[in-house]
Formats: C-alpha cells, sequence, structure tokens
C-alpha cells in the first residue's frame, strides 16, 4: 500500500461500500441509481403479483400513486440517496483526513488504512447494530401502517405489498443503523487514537478549516436523508413514529457536525494553554532581562514587546473550527427537510388542480 495517492485511498477501506463501487463500472450516482430501480421495481413487480394498482386517485394518494406506492418511491430514492451521498461524501472526507493525519501527527496514510481495519469487536458491533435496525425498521413500518387506523390488528389485512415494505424497511434501517455505529466506531480510531498526539499551528487557520468543512460535509449528507424522509409525510397524516424518526436523523446529522469540532476544539484548547503557558515563561525572562543595563537590557526590551504581541495573538485565537457563516449554513440546512414536505404538499396540489 505503500505510496498510494490521497484521492484513490477510500478505495483501500475494507466496507462493504468500498467493495462494491470497486465492482461497479459506473459512479457512485449511477450506481446508486441502479440500485434505487431495482428495489422500486421489485415493488412493482410485487404490486402486479398481488393485483394492485401502484396508481389511486383516492384522498390518501400522492401524485396519483397509491400511498404504499409513494412509501416505494420514497424508500428507493432513500436507498439512492444513502447509497451516493454517503459515498460521495465519504470519498472527500478520507481524502481529507488521509491528508491531515502525516501534517497533524506524522501518522501516514497507510498507517491511518491498517488502523481502520476492522477489528472483531468492531464486527461485532457492527452486527448487534444491524439486528438493532431490523427491529427499529419493522417498529417504524408497523406504527406507520396503522397510525391512523388504531382498532386494525397489527398485521390484519397483511398482503404482499406490505410484507415487501416491511421487509425493504427492515433492511434499509438496518444499513443506516449499522453505518452509524461502524462511522462512529473509525471516527474514534482517528480522534482519539491516532490523533492523540497531534499538533495544531494556530496561526494557521488551514488545517481546522478542514475538519470544520468535514463536519458541515457531513451533516449535510444526513440533512438531505432527513428531507427524503419527510417526503413520507406528503398525502399522509402527522404521526409519532415519523416525527421521531426524522428527529432521529436531525439528532445524527448534529452528532456528525459536532463529533469532530469537539475534537478539534479539544486540540486547539490544549495547544493553545502549552503555547501560552510557554509564551509567559519566555516573558518572565525577559522582564528580568530588562532591567540589565546595556545592550542586554535593550534587546531583552525588544523582544519583550514581541512576546506580549505574540501572547495577545495567540489569546485572540478562536476555539472552534466553525465560522458564523458555516454555523448559519447549517441552521439554514436544517430547513430542507420541511421544505422537501411543504415544497411537496404545494406540489401534489398544483397537479391536482391542472389535472382536475
Amino acid at each position: 500500500m505503500a505510496n498510494i495517492p490521497p484521492d484513490q485511498a477510500w478505495r483501500h477501506l475494507p466496507a462493504w461500500e468500498q467493495r462494491l463501487m470497486r465492482l461497479s463500472p459506473v459512479g457512485p450516482v449511477l450506481t446508486g441509481l441502479a440500485i434505487a430501480a431495482t428495489v422500486f421495481a421489485s415493488f412493482y413487480l410485487v404490486a402486479v403479483i398481488d393485483g394492485v394498482s401502484i396508481f389511486s386517485d383516492g384522498t390518501r394518494s400522492v401524485y396519483g400513486m397509491a400511498p404504499e406506492a409513494w412509501a416505494a418511491f420514497v424508500i428507493s430514492l432513500f436507498t439512492w440517496a444513502f447509497i451516493s451521498a454517503n459515498e460521495l461524501a465519504g470519498r472527500r472526507t478520507f481524502t481529507d483526513v488521509f491528508i491531515l493525519a502525516p501534517k497533524l501527527a506524522g501518522v501516514s496514510g497507510e498507517d491511518l488504512l491498517r488502523a481502520l481495519e476492522p477489528s472483531k469487536e468492531r464486527n461485532r458491533d457492527g452486527l448487534i447494530a444491524a439486528g438493532a435496525g431490523l427491529f427499529v425498521g419493522a417498529s417504524i413500518f408497523l406504527g406507520q401502517r396503522n397510525s391512523d387506523l388504531p382498532e386494525r390488528g397489527m398485521f390484519e389485512n397483511f398482503g404482499l405489498i406490505d410484507t415487501w415494505t416491511l421487509v425493504a424497511s427492515m433492511i434499509l434501517a438496518s444499513l443506516v443503523v449499522r453505518w452509524v455505529v461502524m462511522t462512529r466506531g473509525e471516527s474514534s480510531i482517528v480522534t482519539d487514537s491516532l490523533l492523540e498526539t497531534a499538533k495544531l499551528d494556530l496561526l494557521s487557520r488551514s488545517d481546522a478549516g478542514v475538519i470544520g468543512q468535514i463536519a458541515l460535509r457531513g451533516a449535510v449528507v444526513w440533512l438531505l436523508h432527513a428531507a427524503i424522509l419527510f417526503l413520507m409525510f406528503v398525502g399522509q397524516p402527522l404521526n409519532a413514529v415519523l416525527i421521531v424518526a426524522f428527529l432521529a436523523i436531525v439528532a445524527i446529522a448534529f452528532m456528525v457536525l459536532f463529533t469532530p469540532l469537539r475534537w478539534v476544539h479539544r486540540l486547539i484548547a490544549q495547544t493553545k494553554q502549552r503555547e501560552l503557558t510557554q509564551i509567559r515563561d519566555d516573558i518572565r525572562d525577559a522582564r528580568i532581562q530588562v532591567t540589565q543595563s546595556g545592550s542586554g537590557g535593550a534587546e531583552a526590551g525588544s523582544r519583550l514587546t514581541g512576546l506580549l504581541a505574540y501572547e495577545a495573538r495567540i489569546e485572540g485565537v478562536s476555539e472552534w473550527a466553525i465560522d458564523v457563516g458555516t454555523m448559519f449554513r447549517f441552521v439554514g440546512l436544517l430547513s430542507l427537510p420541511v421544505v422537501s414536505w411543504t415544497g411537496g404538499a404545494f406540489a401534489e396540489r398544483i397537479i391536482d388542480w391542472m389535472i382536475g
């Protein structure tokens, strides 16, 4: 693995997503689109077998689609976003980390790849998370299915389409929960272990700024997922299940944003404290030398002036690797899910009006 180009390092990661992309002859966007189309085609096949039309003009129809077909479309869209957006953001993020690791901690990219090889404990955690995701997916589907018909039995009138939606929800939730757990494990390895000895140049904000971009990039991906999930609300009554699912994804977005920012905040604060301690020791020494007569005292006075200015400069360094503009962008992006819901509902009304 010697001399791996930073923009190709992601290909050497052991996760199944990277293995899939290595096998795919096209990029992540088209690969995700192909998988999403396959998912929806499987739903259509089940609907044909079950003798159910995917189109409807009922009160719960969305853009002329039956509610079950709309749910399948949103699941397919979520699958595309989960595969393609996560892969694109992950590539860029790993490339940035691959470049930063040697600069901040003297850790080579090859050492970073070796450290990210999943251990038995991480594989076990991934399996447990996948199992928990199956339960979460089943709970979300069953809660949503019976939300507006509380008098119906949980599995009453359970047809092939319901079975497809249940299985699809369980698989998708399993992949999402496992991804969150495995990604959190990788982040812990990078931040808590490999970069434990990291040193940051306080007078240059470029490296800290890159970490801020990594954090915002990951949060944007999860807010995109939340926006797609919120399309489930279009044409359907609001209920606690979908609201909880949406809030969970927003919470993950906050976690993705603030986990690296918290680490770099700790790094900046520690580096800043060490730097100020050293500067103040030098100031004390220079202040003693100022009292000396001759050229030595004059030189010490000039040095003291520079040290005091440097101390003020270091004290003024912000301990957070995110600026006000970036924070405003993140807060603005939090409106994406609501915009997708209200925009979808408005578009549905326009289409209904146009077709009479």
